[in-house]
């Protein structure tokens, strides 16, 4: 999957913050609670993961939104501080119209955009242009679904 971050905003209650990533690597350095690990946490959280809720984050933390470039597209990823059920997913290509999606966590019945989009990991995989991994929810039912 080719995935390259390009910026990371963080909007808090009093303050907006723009982290550019470099093509390479990216150095966060500073002195101890300055909020190193809570951008890698942020790039987490935008890629569906949890957040964990220290103090300044339950206090200050509104939203985050990742930008990034995935397979071919330009994508942005926002999530506000509070959802915890799903991603909002715009992308493009080149001059192509964006188009744009709320990307739920965990799978529901219908799908987004695609007979095999139902979700955030799967829409993920499907920009990137490679087939979402599909596993049984019992390993040993071979009837189980996917």
């Amino acid at each position: 999957m080719r995935l390259r971050l390009k910026h990371l905003i963080i909007r808090t209650r009093h303050t907006t913050e723009r982290i550019n990533f470099a093509r390479a690597v990216t150095f966060l350095y500073g002195p101890v609670s300055t909020g190193k690990s809570t951008v890698a946490r942020l790039v987490d959280f935008c890629l569906g993961g949890s957040l964990v809720r220290t103090p300044a984050i339950q206090h200050e933390f509104v939203a985050a939104e990742l930008s990034l470039s995935l397979g071919g597209y330009s994508c942005t990823l926002e999530r506000a501080g509070q959802d915890t059920q799903a991603v909002r997913v715009t992308w493009a290509r080149d001059e192509e119209e964006a188009e744009s999606v709320s990307a739920p966590l965990i799978a529901g019945d219908i799908p987004l955009i695609d007979a095999e989009v139902f979700n955030l990991s799967d829409l993920l995989f499907h920009l990137s242009g490679l087939t979402p991994i599909k596993v049984r929810q019992r390993t040993r039912d071979p009837d189980s679904p996917l």
